[in-house]
């Protein structure tokens, strides 16, 4: 998931089969793992509702499309795949699936062909049943040149067979490998071994659609009283730029009914804004802004807690200036993270010059190192690339998404390159929806971008975004050498060989040729109010900490 909002495009873990997710549990003032302390014989509140800020309005709620992540905080509450995960570890666990297949029960031997057994006391939110029909759609919509494949996600489940081509318009959805063999029973054929695919089953892009509601809506399918999900949640209403509401699904069959029987999605694009609402007690969850981290460091109600992210300047190594190596080196060491993290977000976070983060197999805290903060070579790294004291650089422009610690964080930047190379760069800030279009275009020469884990693996995090031509690419960074390695290590079934091709690639990326120039790994700091019980935190949380397990939340008497 890029986050500026989070191109969130998140992801997952690989192994023999599956491996739990690294992910870093949430705590609270007592520093408890994963979730707020129990109530006990606190009673609940007569109005189950939790109302948490939202950064800004959702382009789209269509599984299938979206990838940044206040979309996929919605969706996530609205349907269920045929696996989701069974807390802060976020083990893999069935959900529409009645169970997790097996190599001999459910996987063949060769690893090509998964079939998998759906439960038949599964419901859409208007009564009707979910089949295998329902799915096999929605994984064809997600290879549709039309629908799915306009986006980033899809790049995930192209072993199944047909997949690659019908993305391109090169083949017929017809053909991809995806078959119901009766209404509870799933066939999914690839073209090579995928251990991670359990895990990519479990995300947004493979929940399942109810063909006859798009077919009958169209573009509308999404609105509030169109939108038919399977999910615990339903849409109830969508003010736009306003809040989203979801309420209970009287329908649901899942596990994991929540006893919340709304939640309030408040679109407050402003930290500071949010704050607000959050001290009138009109929201219960909300970010604590940069500037006021110390004022809340140690509050009992502050909820701080490590992320799978890594924020970097991201450059388009197409564009001039930036498609010089020695100038994206420039760049990078011309940045003093530690004063960043100090300065700007209170001292809340780590400085580093990886692409990879702590949590995710193949993680080296040397990578990038020979490019941390040296303002003299800095200054030789830009001599070298042709422009002596920034003589004849073409103007630079640093565009942001819109908000409070955006433009904090790009000011600084910008003292950061006139105070150690000379040069002045300009800062273009773009209102939430309107950077997403230009981001997914490639309209920038360099962004203070990011990106979040959807699962934690290299796999995540290399191929997808920086393999020449992969449909995250917005980088457009291109090395044959680094190509080859993705291609080896999307086959190699050992674990331990597979990651040391990851890092071997992460390698080239950072310390040949600095295609980006990671600064930090945010840690998450919020405010929770009291009475919200059962708050479960992970590292790969979305736009809204907790958003994988609103189903386990509970509003105490207040």
């Amino acid at each position: 998931m890029n986050l500026a909002h989070k191109y969130r495009w998140l992801w997952l873990f690989a192994a023999v089969a599956v491996i739990a997710v690294l992910a870093f549990a949430g705590c609270k003032e007592d520093k408890e793992a994963g979730k707020t302390p129990t109530a006990g014989e606190t009673p609940l509140a007569a109005d189950q509702t939790l109302r948490v800020r939202l950064a800004g309005e959702p382009q789209t709620l269509d599984p299938q499309v979206t990838g940044f992540d206040v979309d996929i905080s919605i969706v996530k509450q609205l349907f269920r795949g045929l696996f989701y995960y069974d807390g802060p570890d976020m083990n893999v666990v069935p959900a529409v699936a009645t169970k997790l297949p097996t190599k001999g029960d459910g996987i063949s031997d060769d690893g090509l062909t998964y079939t998998i057994e759906l439960r038949d006391d599964q419901t859409w939110s208007d009564g009707k049943p979910v089949t295998a029909g329902d799915f096999v759609y929605a994984l064809k919509r997600l290879f549709d040149p039309e629908v799915g494949a306009t986006g980033y996600y899809y790049s995930f489940y192209t072993a199944i067979v047909g997949a690659e081509a019908a993305a391109a318009g090169e083949g017929s959805l017809d053909d991809i490998g995806v078959t119901a063999v009766n209404d509870t029973t799933l066939e999914i054929k690839l073209t090579r071994q995928q251990p991670t695919l359990l895990t990519l089953l479990a995300m947004w892009p493979a929940y399942p659609i109810r063909q006859d509601v798009i077919e009958a809506k169209g573009d509308a399918w999404i609105d509030a009283g169109n939108l038919v999900g399977n999910g615990p949640m339903v849409l109830s209403e969508w003010v736009h730029q306003d809040h989203i509401t979801v309420t209970a699904n009287p329908n649901y069959a899942g596990d994991d009914k929540p006893t919340l029987q709304k939640i309030v999605f408040r679109m407050i694009p402003a930290e500071g804004k949010a704050l607000i609402a959050y001290q009138n007690n009109e929201i219960d969850l909300a970010p604590i802004p940069l500037p006021d981290t110390a004022t809340f460091e140690g509050n009992a109600e502050q909820l701080k807690y490590e992320e799978l992210t890594v924020f970097a300047w991201e450059f388009n190594n197409t564009a001039a200036p930036f498609d010089n190596p020695d100038v994206r080196k420039a760049f990078g060491m011309a940045t003093d993270r530690d004063t960043y993290i100090s300065a700007v977000r209170g001292g809340v976070g780590h400085a580093t010059t990886g692409w990879l983060p702590p949590g995710i197999p193949g993680y080296d805290a040397s990578r990038g190192s020979a490019f941390a903060f040296n303002k003299d070579k800095a200054v030789q790294a830009l001599t070298d690339a042709g422009f002596p004291n920034g003589a004849g650089l073409p103007e630079v422009t640093l565009t942001i998404a819109d908000s409070e610690a955006g433009r904090l964080s790009a000011e600084f930047l910008q003292q950061q390159i006139k105070q150690n190379l000379g040069v002045d760069i300009k800062i273009e800030v773009l209102e939430s929806a309107t950077y997403e279009d230009h981001y997914l275009a490639s309209d920038f020469q360099v962004v203070l971008g990011g990106w979040g884990a959807d699962y934690a693996d290299p796999e995540n995090w290399l191929p997808q975004l920086f393999g020449t031509d992969a449909s995250g690419n917005q980088y457009k960074y291109s090395n044959r050498d680094f190509d080859d390695l993705m291609d080896e290590a999307a086959t190699e079934l050992d674990n331990d060989k597979r990651i040391k091709l990851y890092q071997d690639a992460e390698k080239i990326l950072i310390d040949d040729d600095m295609g980006v120039a990671p600064l930090f790994n945010r840690v998450r700091n919020w405010l929770l109010k009291p009475y919200v019980d059962g708050f479960t935190t992970t590292g790969l949380d979305g736009n809204v900490p907790g958003d994988f397990f609103y189903n386990r939340v509970k509003i105490l008497a207040h």
